[in-house]
């Protein structure tokens, strides 16, 4: 706790009393108090990371897992002003190796740093002779070989039995542009690290303004969305009876949810849809369905990209795009079906123009910002991934609505956080909810058992794997086949020695079952809309490739490139949610668990397995 935190905050939950003694009131209570600083911790360690890499050796860094070191970079663009802009920039070619789970990808943002002489401008600490800059975002990233003389003394893939073979370095292309402030200068950085996390003023004043209204209230409690979530009672309803059941029928799970949603009494609902169980399309058309009764929505999720993902689908469901709202994210697309809110004062003018049911989407800032908001609550608001939103920022969204809607799924990429917290508010909010177990208990909501994906002999694996057994197929998924290829898990053991996270062997291996299955007739009858159905030859575009590291992502793609399959699609887990395609191959790339960077826990993680088998 922080000093200044609402003190009667600790009496219902005394010091030392473990979860399992409390009552819900107080294990609320304790879980609101620990929301208090959660950012603040949640930060600690990204600036103890930041300032240990302006003294230490980079070999020496305790947190390399976002952070790129150059063997060599190069300019290949000088300042300059582009047309129409203010400030220089230059382009730089940076030669490395990304960390496996590294969050370095296209669009992203990050810290220059700089060895001794610095660069005009640079901020520096107290200690050490780095310093450091703002302003790159990657705008490339590929990989190629590296065709120098291997070590003879070190442990390098390169060598097999005297053999010299071909490693993998990764390439950024990043564009460099600095504060206004700074002058031009010829310095070359020699690390990428991560940006500084953004400032979460306006979601800790609300936080602490929920904390003070409940601590004034002490020893009751309020009728809250959040403070239900934190107990972990099942959903407060209006009439007193429990959740409706679900029918038969494709839409039963949106009638279910939809009744359950309209009897909420400023309470939440949570729903678990595992990968194919058409969560997002289920969510879509609840929310249309309230928008058609009149209902005020708000959709929020960690990202842009999952909220602007969740409006599409909604738009999809029949909701126009005048009746669509959200704050542009900055980043250039098509032209989107929603409203763009920009400036701020253009919420207010999209509140006045509804006459009836909206919806508005955007981060935890935007329903933590009264400039975004409407002046009376919102009906409800959904979130979006919330197996990854964490329990802090869902409180403090929730004081923006009366009622929640929870949809996501803990069993996939998990929650991220790096702080040390007294309570674990920390943990995502369905992850909470589901309390170590695979599935979400039927008194607090809905798990959406039936996969249209997955044939029913993979979904069995991916069961038994990540659900209790409780997910099936729908018998539509039975009736899709691949000529002459048994459906379900194949395992194809590929011999190799001292690989770490790449594998030439593997990728060759991908491109012969690659080559194998493209031309193969594959069959979906699409029972359930014939219209949909499909009798073709599979070709590459059916193909996805996932690897376990991004060193094995440029060597898989390499060697598919020099097969001509250029249209197979290849990453690692973290591009590929919400992605399927009908043959899915993983390449593990490790030789042996002595091998594995990070250890077997991260190449093994049944969350990112999950993500991966279930394509």
């Amino acid at each position: 706790m922080t000093k200044d935190e609402p003190r009667d905050l600790r009496a219902p939950a005394p010091l030392g009393v473990p979860i399992a003694g409390r009552t819900a009131d107080q294990q609320a209570v304790a879980m609101l108090a620990a929301c208090l600083g959660y950012h603040q911790r949640e930060d600690k360690p990204f600036w103890w990371a930041h300032y240990d890499r302006l003294v230490s050796d980079p070999d020496e860094w305790t947190d390399k897992r976002s952070t790129f070191v150059a063997d060599s970079v190069s300019v290949i663009e000088p300042w300059h002003v582009p047309p129409g802009k203010k400030a220089s920039r230059r382009r730089l070619r940076m030669v490395g190796q990304i960390e496996p789970g590294s969050d370095l990808r296209v669009g992203a943002q990050a810290y220059a740093l700089y060895d001794a002489p610095l660069p005009p401008g640079a901020q520096t600490s107290a200690r050490g002779t780095r310093g450091w800059t703002g302003g790159i975002t990657v705008v490339g990233v590929s990989g190629e070989a590296d065709g120098g003389e291997p070590d003879p003394d070190a442990r390098d893939p390169r060598v097999r039995d005297g053999a010299v073979r071909t490693a993998v370095r990764d390439v950024l292309i990043v564009t460099d542009q600095p504060a206004m402030t700074l002058a031009r200068h010829d310095r070359i950085p020699m690390a990428l690290a991560p940006n500084a996390p953004p400032t979460p003023a306006g979601i800790a004043r609300v936080i602490r303004a929920l904390a003070e209204q409940i601590a004034a209230g002490l020893p009751a409690l309020p009728d809250q969305p959040a403070l239900d979530l934190l107990r972990r009672v099942p959903p407060r309803t209006r009439s007193g009876d429990r959740l409706p059941a679900v029918t038969k029928g494709p839409r039963g799970y949106i009638e279910a949810i939809t009744a359950a949603v309209l009897d909420l009494d400023g309470s939440y609902i949570a729903v678990q849809g595992p990968p194919g169980t058409g969560k997002t399309y289920t969510g879509a058309r609840v929310i249309a369905g309230l928008v058609e009764r009149g209902w005020h929505v708000g959709v929020v999720a960690q990202s842009h990209a999952v909220v602007e993902n969740m409006l599409s689908a909604i738009a999809g469901a029949g909701v126009p795009t005048a009746q669509l709202g959200k704050r542009p994210n900055g980043t250039p697309g098509p032209v989107a079906p929603w409203r763009s809110l920009a400036p701020d004062s253009a919420f207010g003018r999209f509140y006045a123009a509804q006459a009836g049911g909206y919806v508005v989407g955007g981060t935890a800032w935007d329903f933590t910002s009264s400039k975004r908001l409407p002046d009376a609550p919102l009906d409800l608001i959904v979130i979006d991934e919330a197996g990854q939103f964490a329990l802090a920022d869902t409180v403090a969204v929730s004081v923006a609505a009366r009622n929640l809607l929870l949809l996501g799924d803990p069993q996939q990429l998990p929650q991220v956080t790096q702080g040390s917290h007294p309570e674990p508010v920390d943990r995502s909010a369905l992850g909470w909810l589901t309390d170590g177990h695979d599935t979400l208990p039927d008194e607090l909501g809905y798990f959406l058992a039936r996969s249209w994906r997955m044939h029913p002999a993979l979904c069995a694996a991916v069961s038994q794997l990540s659900y209790d057994g409780r997910l099936t197929s729908v018998d539509a998924a039975a009736e899709r086949s691949l000529d002459g290829i048994d459906p379900g898990i194949h395992c194809v053991r590929v011999e190799h020695t001292g690989n770490a996270v790449s594998s030439v062997e593997e990728a060759d291996a991908v491109v012969r079952l690659a080559l194998d299955v493209i031309g193969r007739r594959w069959h979906d009858p699409h029972r359930d809309t014939p219209a949909l159905a499909v009798d073709r030859p599979l070709d590459q575009g059916d193909v996805m490739v996932v690897a376990a590291y991004n060193a094995q992502v440029w060597t898989v793609r390499r060697a598919l490139e020099a097969a001509g399959l250029h249209a197979v699609r290849v990453g690692t887990v973290d591009k590929f949610p919400g992605q399927e395609a009908p043959v899915v191959i993983v390449s593990m790339a490790a030789s042996s668990p002595d091998d594995v960077p990070r250890g077997m826990e991260f190449l093994l993680d049944r969350n990112r397995v999950n993500v991966a088998v279930s394509r």
